[in-house]
């Protein structure tokens, strides 16, 4: 037995969005930039790739464990909680929270992304506003936001991140969504094919596998191109103002958190509705 109803409705308009969203490489405008970028990258010798991932891994880490384990975690774990139960009285842990309709889930992680996209704004604002010290912090606070947007929305949807499984399946999530647009297509599928496959572990980016991760290092390359444009941006004043670089800084990570937001979102979306067709079926 197939979704019925709002399910039904939901699961159409992830496709329609999947279809409009994963666009191929040759239809991008930006196809030839990130393949000429990635041509680049592919002739740094292995070892640095390696050690430059090795790093990026070992940043996610650490920061994400120290997100996880601090007090407003838990107090964001206990707001979500808090909000399902306005809708459903019974909830008492984070799985409680499938009990609710797929309209109320998505209300719910619409209210919680909003306030994330805007964190990033003014995060993004204040780094061109800053200076080197800010830059310096961009990355760390770039993934330190990301990465809770996609714990608000597994959260919201029933999965708890203090699980290994689902800890390592949101940390795939977030590579995925910060792969170049063109490259996301690819990774969106094997996201999807792993669900029920991703092992325990913590690392992000295979070793033995590394070949797959190297276009990755366009993300922190474009973070580093971006904060040295904000640097160099920032001497031009408008009354006075580094306006411009604001405006660059709040515009760039803004994008990124409403990329990552949304496939995040249409992620543990879709997961939910395959798991209630799942279910359907053994009945």
């Amino acid at each position: 037995m197939g979704l019925i109803g709002r399910k039904k409705t939901v699961w159409e308009e992830i496709e329609q969005w999947e279809q409009s969203y994963f666009i191929g490489g040759e239809l991008n405008g930006y196809y030839s930039l990130e393949a000429s970028l990635n041509k680049i990258i592919e002739t740094w010798r292995p070892d640095a790739q390696k050690k430059l991932l090795q790093i990026v891994d070992s940043i996610i880490f650490h920061t994400h464990a120290i997100a996880q384990n601090s007090t407003y975690d838990k107090e964001t774990t206990a707001k979500v909680l808090n909000l399902g139960r306005v809708f459903e009285s019974n909830i008492e842990n984070v799985s409680d929270m499938k009990r609710l309709t797929i309209d109320q889930l998505r209300y719910i992680c619409h209210q919680q992304l909003a306030k994330q996209r805007l964190i990033s704004l003014t995060q993004g604002g204040v780094t061109g506003f800053g200076g080197v010290f800010f830059v310096a912090l961009d990355l760390p606070l770039m993934l330190t936001i990301n990465m809770r947007t996609i714990h608000l929305t597994a959260l919201t949807y029933g999965y708890d991140l203090n699980k290994p499984y689902e800890l390592m399946l949101a940390l795939k999530v977030f590579h995925v969504a910060t792969l170049p647009k063109t490259m996301q297509k690819e990774g969106w599928k094997q996201l999807l094919q792993e669900i029920d496959s991703i092992e325990d572990e913590w690392l992000v980016f295979d070793e033995e596998n590394i070949e797959k991760y190297t276009v990755w290092l366009q993300q922190p390359i474009k973070q580093l191109a971006k904060g040295m444009a904000l640097l160099f941006l920032k001497k031009k004043l408008i009354y006075g103002l580094p306006i411009v670089s604001v405006t660059v800084g709040a515009s760039s990570n803004y994008f990124l958190a409403k990329q990552v937001s949304e496939i995040a979102h249409h992620f543990y979306e879709k997961r939910y509705l395959l798991e209630e067709m799942k279910s359907n079926s053994l009945q």
